[in-house]
């Protein structure tokens, strides 16, 4: 069967795909058709106005809760106001409706704030503190207006901590039910009294010793004495505080206050998608309210596991309506999912029979008819592309630098050293390397000024060793540059760095700007971390230091119009959240973002597989590639497996790191810079004619790479039947088109 390209499949088949597509939907909410005169009256309701997009947006959701529905996902890019959709949709719900939010700690403060600019005589009530519980015992039965109750997620899955139950000898800690010495699989002694810096103990252990137990034999009709694991929970409740709650915020609402709120707002809902505490939670907390919407700018990471327990937990009924069992998903990876399976055969010579063991593997990738059968109902998108006419101009540069020659050389030398060790430990199947051997080479040239030095995860042996270089490095001098240029502009810095911990790198640039008010912000303290920002701000902030992980989420960091990733991890999802943070709505000054790194290094290859990444995403997202719907179930290794193969099997990536990122970019303007020739700019918006918008943004077709135009026709034929022509021409051949056409056509352009 010969292969046939998306493209020429829609030309073909795009009008009864389209005919069939909409004989079969609900639309529950056209804004063309469905005008809702009696919502729009309650727009007056609110000091803070959603714009027109978001109040279509907000409308849609209310009516889906009217035809009944219980729970809806609200789907929106970063910066398009996800908070002020959800508390317009919560006060159209009903006249003063009883609200809970859950969200991330840092986030309680926002959203008060954001209610009481929105909804003035709202009331609002703070119950992430160690006052939950007694609140919650003395809320009234009834409220003479609307009332918003937030908690974050952690506090709602709190209740008592815990701390290990293990035996204490002189050799080591022992378990309680063996008896045996807890050791780890190199034989080391188990760590289970770790912690982490905020005091609290990093995991919770099960014994993996050995030991002897009964078993019946159902063939013998005997008991038989086998060896197997003991599974011994090293943990128990620690019920000494006194200040510990002994009842989870979330259990008390299922079980004394369910019915009692009207709705509840799930943010940045993807948190919840595993078997956690917090996912716990999150089940229990909308199986007792009487509505559900979940907000989230990144609805899958490209699992189709990711929506399994989301599912379960806000749609039960429709999940098991599709014969998806719970606590099963592997069944529903192979529905809508992709999965590996690996099959090695061995050989045995004593015997005929050949041994088989089966690995199966989950792999990045979703399957179309899970949006078509899960989502399209009970889900609303919304682009920035929607609002792009309140957005102000977003510009990102890659600056690809060389390294000073001493610094190279002390690098080549590090990563060879490295190479060798990890095909070593690959070779005896240890993999406990490959994560720190990655992180070690992306990082050793920001922390060479002091050296790095490598050790075994296990037996903390010394492994590989880094020597430390002097002086102000290229990369260093590029963000001094940088700053120095944008500050002298009024543009205030936000500059991103990975190693914030315990190999923090901080204090070095600090100390490279004794002239700037430079402020690093840390971990804790989470529910004012906006607060403390915005005071720094105010007290006259150049520069601030973080990691990307602390503002992904939520944050408005509007005075920051300059962002510079000093350095980038692998991990798509934190880049674009945190590339956006000052990209929102009520931004002023355009935003450019920069990302620095080193050519030929590590962080260039990752740097590369990260504006792949980024490509593929666009499509889960509804924005397809040329690989149409194929690029959803796109089945590719995680980027730290592709950087691993790419450091043993000495294979290089050739391409353009520029042109790759380029070609990403060019996707995200098709996204958000969509203009209609045939639709004139409003005189009040603008003081540009037609012909210049067109030719500004071609300019800037041209900025970000080769210029072709992607036409959209449609041809009206009579009857309200109309044929859409999809094609791919430079600008001359459009003019030429265009200059000839003399039938009723409308030309959509695009920049791809």
């Amino acid at each position: 069967m010969e292969a046939v390209s998306l493209k020429t499949f829609l030309e073909a088949y795009g009008a009864s795909l389209a005919e069939r597509a909409t004989a079969n939907l609900e639309v529950v909410h056209d804004p063309s058709r469905d005008k809702e005169e009696g919502l729009d009256q309650m727009m007056d309701r609110f000091t803070k106005k959603p714009f027109p997009a978001q109040w279509e947006i907000v409308k849609a959701i209310t009516k889906s809760y009217r035809k009944g529905n219980k729970a809806v996902y609200l789907t929106a890019e970063m910066g398009c106001g996800k908070t002020l959709m959800a508390i317009a949709a919560a006060a159209l719900l009903k006249k003063n409706p009883r609200v809970l939010v859950l969200c991330p700690p840092h986030l309680v403060r926002k959203w008060i704030q954001e209610v009481k600019e929105a909804l003035p005589g709202a009331q609002t009530l703070n119950l992430n503190g160690d006052h939950c519980l007694a609140t919650l015992k003395t809320l009234k039965k009834e409220n003479q207006e609307p009332a918003f109750y937030i908690i974050g997620k952690e506090r709602a899955k709190l209740g008592y901590p815990w701390r290990p139950a293990v035996v204490r000898t002189r050799q080591g800690n022992c378990c309680p039910k063996c008896g045996q010495l807890l050791l780890d699989r190199d034989g080391v002694p188990l760590p289970v009294f770790e912690k982490n810096r905020e005091g609290r103990y990093r995991k919770r252990y099960a014994c993996q010793n050995t030991t002897p137990s009964w078993k019946w034999s159902r063939e013998e009709k005997v008991h038989r004495i086998v060896e197997g694991p003991c599974g011994e929970q090293l943990w128990q409740p620690d019920t000494r505080k006194k200040q510990s709650l002994k009842l989870m915020p979330a259990q008390y609402i299922k079980e004394r206050l369910k019915g009692y709120f009207d709705l509840l707002i799930a943010d940045e809902c993807h948190q919840y998608k595993n078997q956690t505490g917090q996912g716990w939670a999150f089940a229990a907390l909308a199986n007792s309210c009487k509505h559900t919407l979940c907000l989230t700018g990144t609805f899958a990471g490209g699992y189709a596991s990711d929506l399994y327990y989301l599912l379960f937990r806000t749609h039960p009924a429709l999940m098991l309506k599709d014969n998806n069992p719970w606590g099963n998903p592997l069944k529903f990876m192979e529905k809508y999912g992709v999965l590996e399976r690996i099959t090695i055969t061995c050989e045995d010579g004593l015997t005929t029979k050949a041994r088989k063991r089966t690995t199966i593997k989950a792999k990045p990738g979703i399957s179309p008819l899970l949006l078509g059968k899960m989502l399209l109902g009970n889900t609303v998108f919304l682009r920035l592309a929607d609002c792009v006419e309140s957005l102000v101009p977003y510009e990102e540069d890659v600056d690809e630098l060389t390294m000073d020659e001493t610094q190279e050389a002390c690098y080549l030398d590090f990563e060879e050293e490295m190479k060798t060790h990890l095909r070593e430990a690959l070779a005896r199947g240890d993999n406990s390397l490959l994560g720190a051997y990655l992180n070690a080479l992306l990082s050793y040239p920001e922390r060479i000024y002091r050296g790095i030095e490598v050790y075994h995860p296990h037996t903390k042996e010394l492994l590989v060793k880094g020597p430390s270089v002097a002086g102000v490095m290229p990369k260093e001098q590029e963000l001094l540059d940088i700053i120095k240029r944008e500050l002298g502009k009024g543009r205030k810095v936000l500059v991103y760095i990975q190693n914030s911990n315990t190999t923090d790198i901080s204090p070095r640039l600090v100390e490279l700007m004794p002239s700037y008010k430079v402020r690093v912000l840390r971990a804790g303290d989470s529910e004012g971390r906006q607060q403390k920002i915005e005071r720094w701000v105010a007290e006259g902030l150049d520069v601030l230091i973080c990691n990307p992980k602390l503002v992904e989420v939520g944050l408005d960091l509007l005075f920051a119009v300059s962002i510079v990733f000093y350095q980038c991890g692998y991990s798509t999802y934190t880049l674009r959240q945190a590339s956006r943070r000052s990209w929102r709505i009520p931004q002023t000054q355009p935003v450019r973002v920069f990302f620095l790194t080193y050519a030929n290094t590590m962080q260039t290859r990752a740097m590369k597989l990260i504006a792949d990444k980024l490509t593929c995403s666009l499509a889960l997202e509804g924005e397809l590639t040329d690989k149409g719907l194929a690029a959803l179930s796109d089945a590719s290794d995680s980027i730290t497996r592709e950087l691993a193969r790419m450091l043993v099997e000495k294979s290089q990536d050739n391409r353009n790191l520029k042109d790759l990122w380029a070609a990403y970019r060019k996707k995200e303007v098709q996204m958000e810079c969509r203009i209609t020739e045939t639709k004139p700019l409003p005189p009040q918006e603008s003081t540009e004619t037609h012909e210049e918008v067109l030719k500004r943004i071609r300019t800037e077709a041209e900025q970000i790479g080769t210029k072709i135009v992607k036409v959209v026709f449609t041809e009206y034929t009579g009857r309200r039947k109309k044929k859409v022509t999809h094609i791919e021409v430079t600008q001359a051949e459009l003019d030429e088109l265009l200059s000839k056409s003399d039938q009723r056509v409308t030309a959509q352009l695009a920049l791809f």
